[in-house]
């Protein structure tokens, strides 16, 4: 590779004009681009560690229960950060506490919670105070349900498929949380979920999900913010669906009319999961028996 430099401040790399490489703030700067994201990554990695270390040693001496290794972080998180993985599920937690009492919800009164895609307990872990539901968790990757098990013992961890059925009889819980997991699903899966997660859901019992809303459209090519304004969903890369690498939007009239259509919607906070994304937070209720033998 040859690379030459001038007063207009571009690079030639195998003949071909780059504009802007380096910036008028530094030959650093001009560096950095040329860093493989390969190397980027573990750079990053590496500052990262002694912050880490004083995370971990910090809520050891504190008792807390553990924190999952920063692998195991990154699967659920696209980080490694020990620290934001603490914040994200604290302040996830509390939007969902916030979200259930703004609708008269206490979620002290309830009697089973079902933490779908539990993942590593990101959220979890932060209801090991809580006093009177009976708490369970579930997720498809083994490896961190074998985490959960071994380490949050104050809740009950169980692996799924991705797409059958779930190891529990019908009506088991009165809420169901769905922490970015829809935002993961190709179409097929997506309403596979809603309608197996209804049926372990009690008649009246509540299931609160997130997914990627309006926020996140500017992000897209103009073509699909087309699509989402019409209504339609949009999934990037199905085929790997039920991965981070699988990316699902939806606008708030999609899940309304399509998703959920046969629950009763009972609140939506565009933007509001919190748990450092932007998520749209959708809750809603299984009709009563009443309603559903009509």
């Amino acid at each position: 590779m040859r690379i030459t430099l001038n007063r207009r401040s571009y690079s030639r790399i195998e003949g071909e004009k780059v504009q802007n490489v380096f910036k008028p703030v530094g030959i650093y700067q001009g560096l950095k681009k040329l860093i493989s994201p390969k190397w980027k990554a573990r750079i990053f990695y590496l500052r990262g560690l002694p912050r880490d270390k004083t995370t971990r040693i910090q809520n050891r001496i504190k008792g807390r229960f553990p924190i999952p290794p920063r692998d195991l972080i990154f699967l659920v998180a696209g980080h490694h950060n020990a620290t934001s993985f603490l914040q994200g599920g604290a302040t996830a937690s509390q939007a969902i506490r916030d979200t259930l009492e703004k609708n008269s919800i206490y979620i002290e009164g309830l009697h089973a919670i079902l933490d779908f895609g539990c993942g590593v307990g990101r959220i979890m872990r932060h209801w090991n105070t809580l006093r009177g539901p009976a708490l369970y968790g579930t997720d498809y990757n083994p490896t961190l349900i074998g985490w959960c098990q071994e380490n949050l013992t104050f809740a009950e961890f169980q692996v799924n498929t991705l797409s059958g059925r779930l190891p529990y009889p019908s009506s088991t819980f009165d809420f169901i949380y769905v922490f970015s997991v829809f935002t993961h699903l190709s179409e097929p899966l997506q309403f596979h979920w809603i309608e197996e997660l209804s049926r372990v859901l009690r008649p009246g019992g509540y299931l609160y999900f997130t997914t990627h809303g309006e926020y996140y459209f500017s992000k897209l090519a103009l073509e699909l913010q087309e699509q989402l304004r019409n209504g339609q969903m949009v999934i990037l890369r199905a085929e790997q669906a039920g991965t981070n690498h699988c990316a699902v939007f939806h606008p708030e009239r999609y899940v309304r009319e399509k998703l959920v259509k046969n629950l009763v919607m009972v609140d939506f906070i565009p933007s509001g999961a919190k748990g450092d994304s932007q998520h749209d937070v959708y809750l809603v209720k299984k009709p009563p028996v009443s309603q559903l033998v009509r």
